[in-house]
């Protein structure tokens, strides 16, 4: 008997090393098809236990916050790709993905498990061979769909062409920094398996009215517009802060102003009331989608952006009056991406790390989104 408890007694540790039962483990670690892996864990995960980072073309780095249960592995795969997986910290576990050409893969969750497809394409086999696998009672014949698959996107970069937007306090006009923004995001989100399309891909105009209608013409799940935030100079320079805002009347004089600034290309196309009139018949359902779109969003940024910026300024949710937004047939936000006014966050928005950080910050916010309104 005494045998048979320091079995299971030893079975348990290794299963699940000491430390907070609440802890992520990882417990198994499978390759499947040509290229991919499934990492099973003890507990359902969420896209919040993981962080991704590139760190080249070639090389893409996953760190997730749990307990690797089982040894450091290292799987080599046909087409020369490369997947590590090694305890990296006492509580992060380390994914190094490599590939000797442009490397291409996507991300799935579904319950306990961790789909790392390297390459993409690869799925229906890798699934095939997922029905043999003895992994799980539960595991499927058939690995479910992330929320990604199929949803369309539009990305708006805010102003263009002969509209320069606001000028920062680097010189760079506001309709530059929104463009590499929505670059940024239209290849993080291409990369998750979403379908994206760009209202502008290069320096052109746009009136706020056909941002819209080529959405709705693209038959678009979400639209994201994206902006820099500024003060006149007459006001305080000490305005900073990161802001998303979905339609609705303005229940704020700060809200007013920012609407204000960015409606002012079509500031003549209707007189207050008539505005006013349009809000308060607009689809109900639509603008609680925008507010949830808008709350998941700003959660997404202001993770992955405080890990790197602790300073970063939580300019909250908003309601305001966008006529970028008004035509939109789908759940749709505005961001204000960092007031580039401000002496710091003025420089800091037009950095391509930022740039980077703020683009999958956004893009976990749509999958969080997704995850909860499929």
């Amino acid at each position: 008997m005494a045998r048979l408890l320091a079995f299971f007694f030893a079975l348990t540790c290794w299963l699940y090393p000491a430390g907070n039962p609440k802890d992520l483990y990882i417990t198994q670690v499978v390759p499947y098809g040509k290229s991919n892996i499934k990492i099973t864990f003890n507990k359902k995960i969420t896209l919040a236990d993981i962080k991704q980072k590139t760190f080249s073309p070639t090389k893409e780095v996953l760190d997730i916050q749990a307990i690797l249960s089982t040894k450091r592995r290292t799987y080599h795969f046909p087409d020369k790709s490369k997947a590590q997986i090694a305890q990296y910290k006492p509580k992060i576990t380390r994914i190094v993905l490599t590939s000797p050409k442009k490397l291409s893969y996507g991300v799935r969750i579904v319950e306990k498990n961790l789909y790392i497809e390297i390459d993409p394409k690869d799925k229906e086999e890798g699934d095939k061979i997922l029905k043999d696998l003895p992994l799980s009672k539960k595991s499927p014949s058939k690995a479910p769909q992330t929320p990604s698959s199929k949803k369309r996107i539009v990305i708006d970069a805010g102003h263009g062409g002969k509209d320069c937007g606001a000028i920062g306090v680097v010189k760079v006009c506001e309709k530059v920094i929104t463009l590499d923004v929505a670059k940024l995001l239209e290849n993080e989100l291409k990369k998750r398996g979403y379908i994206v399309y760009m209202t502008r891909s290069k320096d052109t105009y746009l009136g706020l009215r056909e941002r819209t209608q080529y959405a709705n013409a693209k038959n678009a799940d979400l639209f994201i517009s994206i902006h820099a935030n500024s003060v006149p100079k007459r006001s305080s320079k000490n305005a900073n802060g990161i802001e998303t805002y979905f339609l609705s009347t303005a229940r704020s004089e700060r809200a007013k102003n920012v609407a204000e600034k960015e409606n002012k290309d079509d500031i003549d196309a209707m007189n207050y009331f008539s505005k006013l009139s349009y809000l308060n018949s607009m689809n109900t359902h639509r603008l609680i989608a925008s507010n949830k779109l808008a709350i998941d969003i700003q959660s997404g940024i202001l993770r992955e952006l405080k890990a790197k910026y602790p300073n970063l300024i939580d300019g909250g949710v908003r309601e305001g009056p966008f006529w970028v937004l008004a035509g939109a047939l789908m759940p749709s936000v505005l961001i204000e991406i960092g007031y580039i006014s401000h002496p710091t966050e003025g420089r800091r928005i037009n950095h391509r790390d930022y740039q980077i950080t703020l683009a999958k910050g956004i893009a976990d916010g749509i999958e969080g989104y997704f995850a909860k309104n499929p």
